[in-house]
């Protein structure tokens, strides 16, 4: 039948096998620390980026919403006038009147 290996015959070839197991799975871990270095970096450039919109965009509804320039706006495109004194001011929505 079949020759039966002793241990003394298998142990060069388990040891080579678990070395090599062993340097495989620091390179593993390595390579996957190094992925995960980058992928962290990406993520926080896109998140300087969005937070970089996101100021820009808060700067412009400022600008947008400033009460000299809704007035205007109000004033040029919605032919509304500023309220007199002695005017009544009447908002239909709840059926609020103010006197100026």
């Amino acid at each position: 039948m079949g020759k039966r290996y002793s241990t003394t015959d298998i142990r060069p070839f388990v040891s080579i096998i678990l070395a090599l197991a062993t340097l495989f799975a620091v390179v593993f871990c390595k390579m996957e620390s190094r992925r995960l270095g980058y992928m962290v970096w990406k993520q926080s450039k896109e998140y300087r980026s969005l937070v970089d919109k996101k100021y820009l965009k808060q700067i412009t509804y400022a600008k947008v919403t400033q009460p000299e320039r809704v007035q205007r706006l109000a004033q040029t495109h919605l032919t509304l006038k500023e309220a007199g004194r002695g005017q009544i001011i009447q908002i239909t929505g709840h059926k609020i009147a103010m006197r100026q």
